[in-house]
């Protein structure tokens, strides 16, 4: 049995401009080629908080849900905080 680990790893190192074209790849040590992917946009619930909250942003505008790669046409302050990709299959 072969566990498959992800990584996403941004197609810009270092600060991110806001405005910027931005490519966030989530790529698997063992890929099967059927895997599902779903990326979610998560923020942060306010610090008197142990729990953080999850939110999945309308990804209206860049590309599926199901792609290994997100893409986000011109980086905003909507952006900001922690994507996460999440593997299925």
């Amino acid at each position: 049995i072969f566990f498959s680990f992800a990584a996403v790893t941004p197609s810009i190192q270092g600060p991110v401009s806001e405005g910027s074209h931005l490519l966030l790849i989530c790529s698997l040590t063992h890929p099967q080629g059927h895997e599902r992917f779903q990326w979610k946009h998560l923020d942060s619930a306010p610090t008197n908080s142990k729990l953080a909250v999850t939110t999945s942003r309308n990804l209206e505008g860049h590309r599926s849900q199901t792609d290994p790669t997100l893409e986000i046409p011109q980086v905003s302050q909507k952006d900001t905080g922690t994507w996460e990709c999440s593997v299925y299959g």
